[in-house]
C-alpha cells in the first residue's frame, strides 16, 4: 500500500487537479481534445522524463493518454512524481 501524506492530499488537490491518486501511484488522463497529435505528446512527455531521469508509465491509445507516476524502488510516490507530474502539466497547458 502507498502511504499518502497529507502534504501529497494537499497538493493534489490545490496544484495538481487533473492527477488522481491509485493503487500504482499518481494518474493523469490526457484526453485526445487536448491534442490529437498523441504520439508527438508522449514523446514530448518521455523527453521531459529523460531529462528528469525519472520514467512514467505510459499507455496511448486512440482516445487519449494515461500517465502513471510512481517512484519504483521506494514504491512510493515521492518528490521525483511531483516535480514530474508538475512538468507534464506545463507541458499539457502549453498545448491548449
Amino acid at each position: 500500500m502507498i502511504e499518502i501524506t497529507d502534504e501529497l492530499e494537499k497538493i493534489l488537490k490545490e496544484e495538481l487537479l487533473n492527477w488522481s491518486l491509485s493503487d500504482d501511484g499518481i494518474d493523469r488522463w490526457i484526453s485526445r481534445d487536448v491534442s490529437s497529435n498523441i504520439g508527438k505528446i508522449v514523446n514530448d512527455i518521455w523527453d521531459i522524463a529523460e531529462d528528469a531521469n525519472h520514467h512514467p508509465d505510459i499507455v496511448a491509445g486512440y482516445k487519449g493518454i494515461s500517465v502513471n507516476l510512481l517512484t519504483h524502488d521506494k514504491n512510493a510516490i515521492t518528490d521525483k512524481d511531483i516535480d514530474l507530474a508538475r512538468k507534464i502539466e506545463n507541458l499539457i497547458l502549453s498545448l491548449n
